[in-house]
């Protein structure tokens, strides 16, 4: 089975869930604490790679492609996408004679591919007397309407984007045979390629870059060298299809639209909020909208290699237009005519889950949800609502140990339950004198009165250590030095006692063993035997929450090892 053009590095995987927070179809899957992503859900916006923290989301490297295209093909040639101004500068010498130093045969621009998909959308538009269409040029908006919004499908305009259209149009200039190699900054083109075979390799500027560097080509080095013109000849109103309406304004250029009305939107938000409402336009005169998936454009796409600030992206793209306008007139241009009609429906759309009152229900009360004051909704899972959630556990996208607040109480109980099967007294001081936990035995051991006190409030917390004993001294210089004390003699309600303090966190918690002097039998067989036992079983819940919890899992992974340190020590 290929390779997706998204993946994810699994022993590079976090747990922190944010890809599923950021992913706007929720196309994760989380088994064995892994989040990969789903083909058939994913819109390859690329977005899980760009903000996932620990690098796990790859992007399927093309390079690799590219260089045996070049071996197996006599000519292969670039079609490099409008939006390199924003990561070479408008000067296209340098570019240019780099791609010729891999071996391409010629480079010539998509925005040619752009000005022939503005021409012909022109002229569809022109006799429609009502309905809203949708722009075929964002891969990522396409992937969006055909598999969540399959009934707006009709409502794509019926021609290829601008790469397939140009590599059909190189392929009707220099033969069938030839090999192109798309460059630009989108991952959706590496899926959209995979689905055609006008593209062999479609390549991010971020993996151009690297190659570059692999081969010790620079673009500065480059700069003497003879003029690279684009093949066949410059493109000029195309040029600005990478910025937020530049489809639109190309359009407006190329043919005159009758009545049509025009509009851009970027970003995934701002696109699904369309999609949302498409039914109630288009119904008195044809409105045409031009939909992006990235913010901003294709200069923001996840797959640009430098990190200009959106200003300096534009303003390289407006000044490479400029130019353009103003050589247009000087160059004649003989007029061709293309075949870039297509449709798009050979592809599944994502059916919807719907789930009953019943099996939602179940699913809730898996993750301890069992009444609506239950359902948090705080996005820790990565999912908006616990109900969200609960549909991914039904769907099998996701796994109960995703819940935070769930784990937490997981946590927290098998914690408890430790510190109560203990038979020694067990009690946990913070640095400012109070109590963070107690079992039982302690407050039996320490007498009827705070074994009273323990009936009434449970773990004790919060209590004062100078009320629990005789003995508070020897915890406040604990907590003060980081000494640690092993089988001190104390005497407490007539009782002769064996106390041992140790450190959890230096200077913060110590933890106070206490048992009777009569019965030192417990120290090693059977302290130690239950605490491995309860141990073995917590490891596994820890471990998974560590990362979620921070602070709070990783001390009661300390709190059961100090324990049984201790107890080792004593023997």
């Amino acid at each position: 089975m290929p390779l997706k053009p998204i993946y994810t590095e699994a022993n590079d995987c976090k747990d922190c869930y944010k890809c599923i927070r950021e992913c706007p179809t929720k196309a994760i899957k989380v088994s064995n604490d892994v989040a990969s992503v789903v083909d058939s859900l994913c819109i390859y916006c690329g977005h899980c790679v760009s903000i996932c923290p620990s690098g796990a989301k790859k992007v399927r490297d093309g390079v690799s492609r590219a260089k045996l295209l070049l071996k197996a093909k006599k000519h292969v040639y670039v079609s490099l996408a409008p939006s390199y101004t924003a990561e070479y500068g408008c000067d296209s010498k340098g570019i240019n004679a780099a791609l010729l130093q891999l071996g391409f045969t010629g480079i010539s621009e998509t925005a040619l591919g752009a000005q022939e998909v503005s021409k012909q959308v022109g002229k569809f538009l022109h006799g429609r007397n009502e309905g809203a269409y949708l722009s075929s040029a964002c891969p990522v908006v396409v992937e969006l309407v055909r598999k969540y919004y399959p009934q707006h499908t009709m409502a794509i305009t019926p021609f290829m984007s601008p790469m397939l259209s140009h590599a059909q149009m190189l392929k009707q200039w220099y033969g069938n045979d030839c090999g192109v190699v798309f460059v630009g900054p989108c991952i959706g083109k590496k899926s959209e390629a995979d689905s055609s075979d006008l593209i062999d390799v479609s390549l991010t500027f971020s993996e151009l870059n690297h190659w570059l560097e692999a081969e010790n080509i620079s673009l500065d080095n480059t700069q003497t060298q003879d003029d690279v013109p684009f093949l066949p000849r410059e493109a000029h109103e195309g040029v600005i299809y990478p910025l937020d309406g530049g489809m639109v304004d190309t359009i407006k250029q190329c043919s005159n639209n009758g009545e049509c009305t025009f509009m851009s939107f970027t970003g995934r938000n701002m696109v699904q909020n369309v999609l949302d409402n498409l039914d109630s336009l288009g119904k008195d005169a044809p409105i045409f909208l031009e939909l992006t998936a990235c913010e901003g454009g294709c200069l923001n796409g996840p797959g640009m290699g430098h990190s200009n600030n959106i200003a300096s992206k534009q303003l390289s793209v407006q000044q490479n237009y400029q130019c353009r306008k103003q050589e247009k007139h000087k160059t004649s241009e003989q007029e061709q005519k293309f075949k870039i009609e297509r449709d798009f429906f050979n592809i599944e759309t994502v059916p919807e889950n719907k789930f009953n009152a019943d099996e939602l229900k179940a699913a809730l009360q898996s993750i301890g949800k069992n009444e609506v004051s239950d359902e948090l909704n705080c996005s820790g899972c990565g999912y908006d609502t616990c109900r969200d959630f609960a549909q991914a556990l039904l769907s099998g996208n996701a796994e109960t140990a995703m819940c935070v607040s769930y784990m937490r109480m997981v946590a927290h109980h098998k914690a408890t339950i430790l510190l109560q099967k203990i038979p020694s007294g067990v009690v946990i001081i913070d640095d400012q004198y109070k109590v963070v936990e107690m079992n039982a035995s302690f407050a039996k051991l320490m007498g009827t009165e705070t074994e009273l006190c323990y009936e009434a409030n449970p773990g004790m917390r919060g209590a004062d250590l100078n009320k629990l004993g005789s003995f508070d001294q020897l915890f406040k210089t604990a907590l003060l030095t980081g000494k640690e004390y092993y089988d001190l003699p104390v005497v407490e309600n007539d009782k002769s006692l064996q106390l041992s303090i140790f450190n959890i966190q230096k200077h913060k918690l110590v933890t106070g063993i206490v048992q009777s002097a009569q019965q030192p039998e417990f120290k090693r067989d059977i302290v130690e035997k239950r605490t491995r036992e309860v141990i073995k079983k917590n490891m596994e819940t820890v471990q998974k929450i560590a990362f979620l919890l921070g602070e709070n899992a990783s001390y009661t992974d300390s709190l059961l090892n100090s324990i049984l340190n201790a107890q080792n020590e004593d023997a």
